[in-house]
């Protein structure tokens, strides 16, 4: 489980991947997944059409990468 009180995205994300995937998009697959995969301090979400990467620092997570995946 991932405790954190607020959502934030990086500088990363929003130069290189709020095009492909909406902010909109990212929070909603945040909220509705229940137990993201851990890479060592960062966390990934995969669900078949997207994949997040995100860390959880302080409390805040931060939106590092966001990826429609390519079948």
């Amino acid at each position: 489980m991932v405790y954190f009180t607020e959502i934030r995205p990086t500088e990363h994300y929003l130069e290189n991947h709020a095009s492909d995937v909406p902010w909109e998009k990212v929070v909603k697959l945040i909220f509705t997944t229940k137990n993201p995969r851990k890479k060592g301090e960062k966390f990934e979400i995969e669900n078949g059409e997207y994949y997040l990467l995100f860390e959880v620092q302080n409390g805040i997570l931060f939106v590092i990468n966001a990826k429609r995946v390519k079948l």
